[in-house]
């Protein structure tokens, strides 16, 4: 069976507007209806993190909500928009982080023949991706079992052509010889609320569309600091004959295409 990936929920509190724009409370409706009508449910679903806006507790209310209607496991990444201590009190059931890498939140587990390595790569106070040395022990432990294995985080540990959005990722190049041997590894990412892919390491990486907002894809070297309201989507991770593929789905709504609109915080102006 396959995995769901969702990713940059920016969920706002019952009544709010993410970036005075986006209803995303009612846009996690819908992506929680699409998937229970898939006529092959999932095995599980992975959020990869910017579960709720700002870090709201009423956000995370919401998702909780949305969770407990989902009659398959789901697991939660924070991404940098969320704050770990309240992320756990409200939606610590779908976060088993091990202590072992505290305070960062990961963990592993299985699922239809595919091991799930969620990295936490979030940094209080900071929009870029980072990787512990603490993290960085466990991960590679983590990886060793050599069958497919979607490595999830929230933080692609490249760079995509937006200026903005291209920061660097704090210790990529312990990351990158992590992976670099690994060719059963899949790394599986979010943050630029935009489906992408690229090769990385040798490696396949894919990022997942935002069930919320998705960036304007502008290659400027000042790109990456508005969206568009297009239809949201999602990642699906399945195996063919022993090999992983990965798919882009839109999920089904009424999208206005307005934009492009600033992520307000971002954008000095």
């Amino acid at each position: 069976m396959p995995v769901l990936q969702l990713a940059d929920l920016h969920t706002e509190e019952t009544g709010g507007l993410a970036y005075k724009v986006a209803d995303t409370v009612a846009m996690l409706h819908d992506a929680v209806e699409q998937i229970l009508r898939l006529r092959r449910r999932p095995d599980c679903v992975v959020l990869t993190g910017d579960i709720a806006s700002e870090a709201k507790p009423g956000g995370y209310r919401n998702v909780r909500a949305a969770l407990e209607r989902l009659d398959m496991p789901a697991y939660v990444l924070p991404g940098n928009h969320d704050d770990r201590a309240v992320l756990l009190e409200h939606l610590g059931p779908w976060c088993p982080a091990t202590p072992e890498t505290a305070p960062h939140l990961c963990y592993a587990t299985e699922a239809d023949g595919m091991r799930l390595v969620m990295l936490d790569t979030t940094e209080p106070d900071s929009h870029s991706g980072h990787l512990s040395e603490k993290a960085a022990v466990w991960l590679e432990r983590a990886l060793e079992p050599a069958r497919p294995t979607l490595l999830f985080m929230h933080h692609p540990p490249f760079f995509l052509g937006m200026g903005l959005m291209d920061e660097p990722f704090a210790n990529a190049d312990r990351l990158a010889a992590l992976v670099r041997d690994r060719p059963h590894v899949r790394l599986c990412c979010g943050h630029l609320h935009r489906g992408y892919t690229r090769l990385w390491q040798g490696r396949v990486a894919v990022g997942a569309p935002a069930v919320s907002m998705q960036m304007e894809v502008d290659l400027r070297p000042g790109g990456g600091d508005t969206f568009f309201m297009e239809a949201p989507g999602y990642a699906l991770h399945t195996l063919l004959d022993g090999e992983l593929v990965t798919y882009f789905c839109e999920i089904a709504c009424a999208p206005t295409f307005s934009g492009p609109h600033p992520f307000l915080g971002l954008n000095p102006e």
